[in-house]
């Protein structure tokens, strides 16, 4: 006559074997994603972003150490002659700001107009729920178009671009200067469905 422990013994070892086979494979696929990444920040350049202290629309100062090594950043710098409201990137995560701020990320719009500018464009279509950041200085024109390689001194234009800053602070850089993401339109897309690019 067979025990009741003996019979609980037959169907708690391949239960417990499949857990242990489950665990296995679960930290195989972690070490592997890990080693991936590790791989892939090796192959791309990256340097911290810089320390910027701008006013937002609300004429409120803006400190990037409130952000940097807290969170993830999208951080999108918009043609401030047509205006906040006239950027798709920027209106995009403006309409999907719920699924974007609950993935864990901050968006911040960097133009070259003025406070009041910023706030208008609110007004014209719908008020920005992240700061829209005034690129105008005392001694620098526009401080962090320089910082960032958006600012064209030999004919002192203004470049627009979608920089991702991880949350370590860090940004892709090209040579000496930060490298804008190649494809907004996917990257906005990933971030307007809740995702990280990778």
């Amino acid at each position: 006559m067979t025990s009741p422990f003996r019979r609980y013994r037959i169907l708690v070892l391949p239960f417990a074997a499949a857990v242990i086979a489950g665990l296995v494979w679960l930290g195989e696929r972690i070490q592997s994603v890990q080693q991936r990444t590790t791989q892939t920040e090796r192959a791309r350049p990256r340097r911290l972003a810089p320390r910027i202290e701008l006013y937002d629309q609300k004429s409120q100062l803006v400190k990037f150490e409130r952000y940097l090594g807290r969170t993830r950043m999208v951080v999108v710098f918009f043609d401030g002659e047509t205006g906040a409201d006239r950027d798709p990137w920027l209106t995009q995560l403006r309409d999907h700001h719920e699924t974007v701020k609950a993935a864990g990320v901050q968006v911040i719009g960097i133009g070259v107009a003025t406070p009041y500018a910023n706030r208008q464009a609110g007004e014209r279509s719908q008020a920005f729920p992240f700061p829209i950041l005034s690129d105008i200085g005392k001694d620098n024109p526009a401080p962090a178009h320089t910082q960032w390689g958006r600012f064209d001194p030999t004919d002192g234009s203004f470049d627009t671009g979608v920089f991702l800053v991880d949350r370590s602070g860090m940004v892709e850089t090209q040579g000496r200067t930060f490298k804008p993401v190649t494809d907004p339109k996917a990257v906005v897309q990933a971030l307007c469905a809740g995702k990280w690019p990778e």
